[in-house]
């Protein structure tokens, strides 16, 4: 036969589930988010990388995202990454990453 729980010992057993249920919750999301997050990260990257490389060939220099979105390479406005561009022989010089998620 079930015994009878009592009220508080319901309230209590109701809790730990609650806060059992959460940190597993927290876990996977967060796991989920992280991973996401680096995959976009990595995709709007190699998105920038292929842009620069086309100014390279069409203009024979990288450009800023400003010049690259002007210019019709890159569609859409980067919310991860950032570029460095320094003129110089060839092409020039870039850096492109992420400042605002390091893994």
């Amino acid at each position: 036969m079930l015994k009878r729980l009592s009220f508080a010992r319901l309230v209590a057993l109701v809790a730990v589930l609650a806060v059992v249920g959460g940190i597993v919750g927290y876990a996977v999301s967060g796991t989920t988010t992280n991973k996401g997050t680096t995959g976009a990260i990595a995709a709007e990257n190699a998105r920038i990388v292929a842009a620069e490389h086309a100014s390279c060939k069409r203009y024979g220099h990288y450009g800023t995202l400003a010049t690259l979105e002007h210019e019709g390479l890159l569609g859409f406005k980067p919310i991860y990454n950032s570029v460095v561009y320094v003129p110089g022989a060839h092409c020039g010089t870039i850096v492109v990453g992420s400042p605002s998620y390091q893994s």
